[in-house]
């Protein structure tokens, strides 16, 4: 299972124009991220948009409501498709309004003669290393170890589809016990990327497609309803 997450903490709810944040130094707003539904003017953070305010523990703020378009956020995990090779960069599609670069060098084993060529179409799963607001997004497959430690070209034969970002933040709340059943229940790899993309990958085909249903069940019920019906639901994916 890949995506990563942190503990998810809720601040209540606010709506736009909402008064969120103070900061009081330069080296405390260095310690914070914002995400979506929220803008800083000078010192203070505003809200943009209505919904629960929570906080993870990598210090990440934002307002968890219904959202299909990806703002990116520097340092979160993403299902990108490679849309061409353009020079030593390939140009990815990461949902949101523009595309990232993923340098040819940002691969594990990079060098030539070692790394695997991506064609258009093809997933790729990368870390957002810059997601700055007059900058092109830029992906990168490595750790600061430069290893790869998960992410990098995904295998075929997987399948792909999209969610509702805050039903990818439930999936990747260390709390949720729903991918652990769904493995109990069948051998399968799980990629959860924070842009709104899944990828799951399966012996078979139908299994595929049962994984994907009981996941999209967190667009209509909460996360606790989703794990108490999801041994059931599985079961009836498959009929």
């Amino acid at each position: 299972m890949s995506g990563r997450g942190g503990r998810i903490e809720s601040l209540g709810v606010v709506l736009p124009g909402d008064k969120v944040l103070q900061l009081d130094s330069e080296d405390c707003a260095k310690e914070i991220f914002l995400g979506p539904g929220l803008r800083r003017h000078e010192s203070i953070v505003y809200a943009t948009r209505s919904g629960p305010l929570k906080k993870t523990s990598q210090n990440i703020y934002y307002i968890d409501n219904y959202q299909r378009r990806y703002t990116p956020l520097q340092g979160q995990f993403v299902v990108g498709i490679v849309y061409k090779k353009k020079g030593d960069n390939y140009i990815i599609d990461i949902g949101g309004s523009e595309y990232a670069l993923l340098s040819l060098l940002c691969f594990e084993n990079a060098p030539k003669k070692a790394r695997k060529e991506m064609r258009p179409g093809e997933l790729v799963f990368g870390q957002l290393l810059v997601a700055e607001r007059d900058m092109e997004p830029e992906l990168v497959c490595l750790d600061v170890c430069n290893n790869a430690v998960g992410i990098g070209p995904l295998p075929e034969g997987g399948l792909m589809f999209t969610v509702p970002l805050h039903v990818t933040r439930e999936i990747l709340d260390p709390q949720s016990t729903l991918l652990k059943k769904l493995s109990s229940l069948v051998e399968c790899m799980v990629v959860v990327g924070s842009n709104g993309r899944v990828w799951v990958a399966a012996q078979e085909q139908r299994h595929m497609l049962a994984i994907m249903n009981c996941l999209k069940l967190l667009e209509v019920m909460t996360k606790q309803e989703a794990e108490q019906n999801v041994y059931r639901y599985f079961k009836k994916f498959l009929h």
